[in-house]
């Protein structure tokens, strides 16, 4: 699909400090027909972050324009929004979300060695060397995820998702990594069902642990045995009933 390149058609970037050093902010969104999913958090997200990191910001309806435009081809797309400085890059690519047996026996996850960076751990930015390294540290363990960590050794993000962990009733918010939009939805959605949220740095992922993300809605670390558990993960799979 040809990417938008500050509102045009383009068939390729032009390079700069955005590209060569990471000098960007980002979010992927999921469009349905047309129709971006969380629309208004991933625009909040997207500006409070390029705000603290200094880069410009066009407001948010340029940005939804672009979401729109880059989506205009219909179906189910992630559309991915970059902004750096002269730039503002829209990109979507067919969504293919995980199979069904992910989220009804769980996936495989492994905790990398990989450390998220101090400063820029809670912003979505092109700095992304470290999740790539992570994630190909889990293609080599035929995993679905690697996780990564803080300096102190607590598990604080994943390589494309965020994780959350279910203890009893009580569903564990593993802070330290990114703000996962998803991951505050499948929040929101769980203190409705009748859990208890709580926020928490983890040296240890005791419970089961869950993975949020835009491109998988709400995938399991092994096969929930607790009903209301497999509910919550059915309500945001992506395969067959998409949520919005």
């Amino acid at each position: 699909m040809t990417p938008l390149v500050n509102g045009e058609p383009a068939d390729r970037a032009p390079v700069g400090p955005w590209a060569l050093h990471g000098f960007s902010v980002f979010t992927t969104l999921r469009v349905e027909e047309g129709a971006p999913v969380f629309l208004d958090r991933h625009l909040a997200r997207l500006a409070a972050h390029a705000r603290a990191l200094g880069l410009p910001h066009p407001g948010d309806e340029v940005v939804a324009q672009d979401v729109l435009a880059a989506s205009a081809g219909g179906g189910r797309l992630l559309v991915r929004v970059t902004l750096g400085d002269g730039i503002r890059l829209a990109q979507a690519r067919p969504l293919e979300p995980p199979p069904a047996h992910a989220y009804d026996r769980g996936v495989k996850v492994v905790v990398t060695d990989r450390t998220v960076h101090p400063e820029l751990a809670r912003f979505k930015t092109g700095n992304h060397l470290v999740y790539r390294q992570a994630a190909a540290d889990a293609a080599a363990a035929g995993a679905f995820e690697g996780l990564l960590r803080d300096p102190s050794g607590n598990v604080v993000d994943g390589s494309r998702t965020s994780p959350l962990v279910v203890d009893g009733d009580e569903l564990v918010i593993l802070e330290g990594g990114l703000d996962g939009i998803t991951r505050e939805a499948v929040a929101a959605e769980a203190t409705a069902r009748g859990f208890r949220i709580r926020r928490a740095l983890r040296s240890r992922t005791s419970g089961l642990l869950l993975l949020a993300g835009t491109g998988v809605g709400l995938v399991p670390a092994g096969a929930p045995t607790d009903p209301r558990v497999r509910d919550l993960v059915a309500f945001f799979r992506l395969d067959r009933h998409p949520p919005s």
